[in-house]
């Protein structure tokens, strides 16, 4: 149990935990605390539990169940209130707590002195009930019972893509699994989207496209299920361009347990044909007549999605090379690196995610917060299992690295834990890292220091919108913070650097904070990459793993400033070594020298 308590009845729920063998973290925001109990459900399968007080309380705490609510996680906040009896006289911390949690929650009841046992059990299968999701229940013992205040919809979310208008939609397990075989048989170039809902049939999804080559993209939830060293792990889908070269090509796509939560504002514009298969237990019926949801002309099917593994692992060859996934997803990544810039004494992003990758565990878990940041340390960062890479999907939060890798350390002690962070994002939970070290949990911070809102900055026009004022932070230590409440402290500028206190804190028990001090120069391109024309390119050519290693097992000369190298950029190192001529290399701050050209066979 998490969360922040007031005086009293919320003291009470506190001691009451304790007799039944909850902990109780207490955290120094009640975001956080949301964020905290959250990730310890996504983890688990469990509900999270939270505290709060009456009034503020429950009005910080909103942000944090916008977030739960959204990534679809079961959590149960209990909030104290202004006594139902006492209504009339007291207005000090008296808000309307039932109307503040109802656009978020799929139900906010009060609970009174009756039947509370019964009613907290209804609560937590209610947070359970697919889709899970938050529910606040907030207490007073004045009431003689509960009082159930989900709202007008009962909780369900608030999602316009139930109205639906396209094709039809098959009903019944065995015309649903009959309609994707046809589909299958029809396609000659099918594509996976996994999504969240996929994660419990990771085994099922695993077993039927092993060694079958088809091309599976992950949302940032979904990472894992296929494990990035397969040839299927085609990367990531987010309703950017990234995933373009596939999907484009692809006359079938076909998606299992995808949440249009997770999909950025975009137009679905691919002509292939798409199917969305979800559990019949994943929500609202989607057996309507059509569809018209995020994804246009979709069409949706509720099947059992180990059904769906079944057929797919039954369904025909296809036209695609053998490793067209992988060749998607290594060549995005280096196409990040190449976008990878950094003046002397600062690091490029890139160079930060690629160096904590390799210096780092495969099991380890990192936490990614919202940020330009994030558009490079999602595709960049390969896990071998699902819930080895935590991010808010849905909200897309700031504020919720750190918070997330202490509920991560809290379910994994033994498993190192990453928090990708911002100086943003990182400002907004500073002080949780007094709780990381109270808790003594190894949690390593990093934090992508540019002084700077650099995902808003991009987004800026160069007039009438504030200026620098409006995006950029003064300099500060994250390290020297640290230090001041009792965590480790580093500041790097250098590969090498990042390594060193990397090697350390992976020896510390207590959490560590690594402030890097990175240039920001390279984000237009990665945002051009992500989610611009950029990334509307042909994979040109199948290429390998970029064979990015520790800088500490790398000899002398290998440590000269560079970005994380595609095979091309290998052979021109290796080239020079051999006393061949330089050949000018693509220069994106300078505007100088050309870009390598390699062959682009059509994928």
């Amino acid at each position: 149990m998490f969360g922040v308590p007031g005086g009293g009845p919320n003291l009470d729920v506190v001691g009451a935990a304790a007799a039944a063998g909850l902990r109780f973290i207490l955290a120094h925001g009640e975001t956080a605390a949301v964020i905290m109990a959250a990730t310890y459900a996504d983890l688990t399968g469990t509900p999270g539990a939270v505290v709060v007080t009456r009034g503020p309380g429950l009005a910080s705490a909103v942000n944090g169940v916008a977030h739960a609510a959204l990534d679809r996680l079961p959590v149960v906040v209990i909030a104290d209130t202004v006594a139902a009896a006492d209504a009339s006289r007291v207005s000090h911390q008296r808000i309307d707590q039932a109307g503040l949690g109802r656009p978020v929650a799929k139900a906010a009841i009060t609970v009174g002195r009756r039947q509370a046992g019964e009613v907290a059990a209804q609560i937590v299968r209610m947070a359970l009930a697919a889709p899970p999701g938050p529910v606040i229940a907030n207490m007073d013992d004045s009431a003689p019972g509960p009082v159930d205040d989900p709202g007008q919809d009962g909780g369900a979310p608030k999602d316009s893509t139930l109205e639906r208008s396209g094709p039809p939609t098959p009903a019944g397990n065995a015309s649903g699994a009959s309609f994707l075989a046809g589909a299958l048989r029809a396609a000659r170039r099918p594509v996976l989207l996994l999504g969240a809902g996929a994660i419990p049939r990771t085994a099922a999804i695993r077993a039927a496209v092993a060694g079958r080559g088809l091309p599976a993209l992950h949302t940032y939830r979904a990472r894992g299920i296929i494990p990035d060293s397969a040839d299927e792990a085609a990367g990531l889908v987010t309703g950017g361009t990234m995933e373009w070269p596939l999907l484009s090509a692809a006359d079938l796509i076909i998606g299992l347990g995808v949440d249009e939560a997770e999909m950025i504002p975009a137009p679905w514009d691919y002509a292939a044909r798409t199917i969305l298969i979800t559990e019949p237990a994943a929500g609202p019926s989607r057996t309507a007549a059509s569809y018209r949801g995020y994804f246009t002309g979709a069409t949706a099917l509720q099947m059992p999605l180990a059904l769906a593994a079944e057929v797919l692992a039954d369904g025909p060859g296809h036209a695609w090379p053998p490793d067209a996934g992988h060749a998607a997803k290594t060549d995005a990544a280096a196409r990040l690196a190449a976008a990878a810039v950094a003046a002397p004494g600062l690091l490029a992003p890139q160079q930060v995610v690629a160096t904590v990758r390799a210096c780092t565990p495969p099991e380890t878990i990192a936490a990614v917060d919202a940020g330009a940041h994030m558009l490079v340390a999602m595709p960049l960062w390969e896990v071998p299992e699902p819930l080895r890479l935590l991010v808010s999907s849905g909200l897309a939060t700031m504020g919720y690295a750190l918070p997330a890798a202490i509920a991560a350390a809290l379910y994994a002690p033994q498993v190192p834990v990453v928090a990708f962070t911002g100086d943003g994002g990182l400002g907004m939970t500073l002080a949780e890292i007094e709780t990381a070290v109270r808790l003594s949990l190894r949690v390593i911070v990093i934090v992508f220091n540019d002084a700077a809102l650099s995902l808003i900055k991009l987004k800026q026009k160069p007039a009438g919108q504030g200026g620098d004022e409006a995006v950029r932070y003064g300099p500060v230590s994250f390290a020297a913070a640290a230090a001041a409440m009792g965590a480790a402290g580093a500041a790097v500028t250098t590969e090498r650097d990042l390594a060193t206190a990397l090697a350390a804190a992976l020896r510390r028990p207590g959490p560590t904070v690594i402030d890097a001090s990175v240039d920001p120069a390279g984000y237009p391109a990665v945002m051009d990459l992500s989610r611009g024309q950029a990334g509307r390119r042909a994979v040109p050519g199948i290429s390998r793993a970029l064979g990015v290693r520790c800088p500490l097992a790398l000899p002398g000369a290998a440590l000269a400033r560079r970005s994380v190298r595609s095979d091309h950029y290998r052979g021109e190192v290796q080239r020079r070594r051999r006393g061949n001529p330089a050949r000018s290399v693509h220069d994106r701050r300078a505007g100088t020298g050309d870009e390598p050209r390699r062959p682009r066979p059509d994928l």
